[in-house]
């Protein structure tokens, strides 16, 4: 069931960063800034909630199973990917409003790509070696 919340959690996330990657162009990125803040806004929310769950209770949890494989998954997860939450927020307070987007949009499209990358990295590893591990 909990499980079943976080893949719930991953979907939504996806969809959003459709929308905050869109923009290819920073002429593309100030027409759409608007668009994007609102979708920045709604992550920010979804992934202060997920990251939380993650980094807080399921890692520590796992890090503690009596299976190995799992044990050792989670508590690397954690080291490499533990630090993304800071991460998130130091992109979004810088890009959160319509208007620091189009002040600066070569500097959006440029972290939008460092910090998404890894969140979208983190994402995938989840999906394809964590969480199969915990449902078997």
């Amino acid at each position: 069931m909990y499980l079943e919340i976080l893949k719930d959690h991953h979907e939504g996330i996806y969809k959003l960063l459709d929308t905050i990657t869109g923009a290819k162009t920073e002429t593309q990125a100030i027409s759409q800034a608007d668009d994007i803040s609102r979708a920045l806004s709604r992550l920010a929310g979804l992934i202060s909630i997920h990251l939380a769950a993650e980094d807080k209770f399921l890692y520590p949890n796992l890090a503690k199973s009596d299976t190995p494989k799992i044990r050792e998954t989670a508590t690397t997860f954690d080291q490499e990917m533990g630090h993304l939450a800071d991460t998130f927020t130091t992109y979004k307070e810088a890009f959160m409003t319509p208007t620091k987007i189009k002040n600066n949009p070569a500097g959006f499209l440029q972290e939008t790509h460092r910090v998404i990358d890894a969140l979208i990295e983190r994402l995938q590893r989840e999906d394809q070696e964590l969480y199969p591990l915990v449902e078997e």
